[in-house]
C-alpha cells in the first residue's frame, strides 16, 4: 500500500490536518481500487460437489432445524435472530484450524455479548426501534469490536461505540429516504453538523433531540478539548453522507470517478469515525487501516445491493458495471483490494489479530460469493460455474436457504447478513 500516511502531519492524535488529509486518503484508495486486478482472483479452497453436500446437510440439521415456520418484525423476532447468530458462530469457528478454534470461538462470544448488551440498551433509550433498524446498527458495533482486538483492546460495548452505532440509522437512513423532502434534509443536516461541532442549541423535534442525546453520550467520554480527533472523524463522515446524496440524485451528473470518490470518502470515514470512538487517539497507520476497511465494506455493500440500487436509479460502482456488462471484473477487483488492505496492515502483532486477520478474509470471500449466487443473471455463465467450485455451499442451495429465510418473513436479513462475519 502507498505510504500516504507519510504525507500526514503529525500532530497530537493526528487530527488537526485530518479534514484535509481525508483528500489524500481518497486519492489513494481510489487509485488503489482501479489499480487492483480484474482477473480471476485467489477465492480460496475448491470444494468438490460432495464435500457441498455434506455441508449442506449440516446447515440444515443443525442451522436451521429448531428455526420457527414464521418470525414477525416485531421486537419478538431478536431472540430467534440471536438463536441464528449462535448457530451461525458455530460455522465459523469450524472453518478455523483445530488448534485456532478455541481462540476464535472466545473473541466470537466476545462480539456476541457486547451484541446482547447493545439490544438491551437499545430498547431502553428508544422502545420504538425497529428490529432491522437494531441489527443495523449491530453491524456498526460489529465492525468496532473488530477494531478493538486490531488495537489491542479490549472488546467492549463503550458508551460512545453504543451512540455512534445508533447514529448510524438514525442521520443514514433519514438522509437516504426518498420521501423526505431536500429541504428538510439540508436543514438537519446543518443542524447535524453544529452539533457535531459541539454547538448547542434548541432541538426541532423528538428526533433531532434524540440525535443530540447520542451526542452527548460521546462527549461525556471523549472531552472534545482532549480528544479533537473523535469530532474531527464524525465531522468527516458527516459531510462524506452529504456528498453521497449525489448519488440518489438523477439530475446531478457525476463522472464515474466522481461516484468512486464518493463511495471511498463515505466508507473510509464511517469506519474511521469507529477507530476514533473505539480508541481516543490514532496513529497514522491506524488512521490508514480504518479508512481502507471502511472502503473495501461500502465496495462490498454497494455490491450485495446492486439490484436494489438500480430499481432505485442510484449510482454506484456496481451499478455502473452492471448496467455496461457483467460484474465479473467488480467481484474479482474486491477480492483483491480487501486482501491488499489486509496484506498491508500495521495491526497489533498479537494471535488474536492474525486470526481476526482471517476471519475478515474468510467472511469477506463468502459474502462475495453469497452476493453472486444471489443474483447470478449479473454476472457470466463461465464465471459463475467457476466461483461456485470455490463455494462451500452449492449457489442453488444458498438461493433456496435464502428464500426460505424471506418466506419466514426475517426481516432483519439485509442489516444481519452484511455483519453476518462478525457474531
Amino acid at each position: 500500500m502507498e505510504p500516504i500516511v507519510d504525507t500526514i502531519d503529525g500532530t497530537p492524535c493526528g487530527v488537526s490536518t485530518l479534514r484535509r488529509n481525508v483528500s489524500l486518503l481518497v486519492n489513494s484508495f481510489s487509485e488503489q481500487w482501479q489499480n487492483a486486478s480484474g482477473e480471476f482472483p485467489r477465492f480460496g479452497e475448491r470444494y468438490s460437489r460432495e464435500h457441498q453436500l455434506q455441508a449442506e446437510a449440516d446447515v440444515r440439521r443443525k442451522l436451521l432445524a429448531d428455526m420457527p415456520s414464521q418470525i414477525d418484525a416485531s421486537v419478538n423476532s431478536i431472540p430467534h435472530m440471536q438463536r441464528l447468530k449462535a448457530s451461525m458462530r458455530g460455522f465459523v469457528v469450524h472453518s478455523f484450524a483445530p488448534e485456532d478454534r478455541e481462540e476464535a470461538a472466545e473473541m466470537l462470544r466476545q462480539f456476541s455479548r457486547t451484541g446482547d448488551e447493545f439490544v438491551r440498551e437499545a430498547g431502553e433509550f428508544d422502545p420504538d426501534l425497529q428490529p432491522v433498524d437494531i441489527f443495523q446498527a449491530l453491524r456498526n458495533l460489529w465492525i468496532m469490536n473488530s477494531l478493538q482486538v486490531a488495537f489491542a483492546l479490549p472488546v467492549s460495548l463503550n458508551r460512545s461505540g453504543f451512540a455512534y452505532s445508533l447514529l448510524y440509522p438514525y442521520t443514514d437512513n433519514y438522509l437516504d429516504d426518498p420521501t423526505a423532502p431536500e429541504s428538510e434534509k439540508k436543514a438537519f443536516n446543518r443542524n447535524l453538523a453544529r452539533r457535531l461541532a459541539g454547538h448547542q442549541g434548541s432541538v426541532a423535534s423528538q428526533f433531532a433531540a434524540k440525535v443530540s442525546a447520542l451526542v452527548e453520550m460521546i462527549e461525556s467520554e471523549y472531552p472534545r478539548i482532549s480528544y479533537p480527533g473523535v469530532y474531527e472523524s464524525l465531522l468527516a463522515i458527516h459531510r462524506a453522507q452529504e456528498k453521497s446524496i449525489l448519488q440518489n440524485a438523477s439530475r446531478v451528473c457525476c463522472t464515474e470517478d466522481e461516484i468512486l470518490h464518493i463511495s471511498v470518502e463515505k466508507g473510509g470515514t464511517s469506519v474511521l469515525a469507529d477507530a476514533y470512538i473505539a480508541k481516543g487517539c490514532l496513529s497514522l497507520e491506524e488512521v490508514q487501516f480504518a479508512f481502507g476497511y471502511g472502503v473495501f465494506l461500502q465496495l462490498m455493500d454497494d455490491l450485495q445491493d446492486v439490484t436494489e440500487d438500480l430499481d432505485n436509479g442510484y449510482r454506484t460502482i456496481s451499478t455502473l458495471s452492471a448496467r455496461k456488462g457483467s460484474l465479473d471484473r467488480v467481484a474479482n477487483r474486491l477480492v483483491a483490494f480487501l486482501y491488499k488492505v489486509l496484506d498491508s496492515a500495521f495491526l497489533c502483532p498479537l494471535p488474536r489479530t492474525a486470526l481476526l486477520t482471517e476471519l475478515i478474509r474468510k467472511s469477506c470471500r463468502g459474502l462475495i460469493l453469497e452476493s453472486i449466487a444471489l443474483r447470478p443473471e449479473l454476472y457470466s455463465n463461465d464465471y459463475v460455474e467457476s466461483v461456485e467450485q470455490h463455494s462451500l455451499l452449492r449457489f442453488g442451495f444458498i438461493r433456496d436457504i435464502h428464500q426460505e429465510m424471506m418466506s419466514k418473513r426475517i426481516r432483519c436479513g439485509k442489516a444481519f447478513r452484511k455483519g453476518s462475519y462478525q457474531v
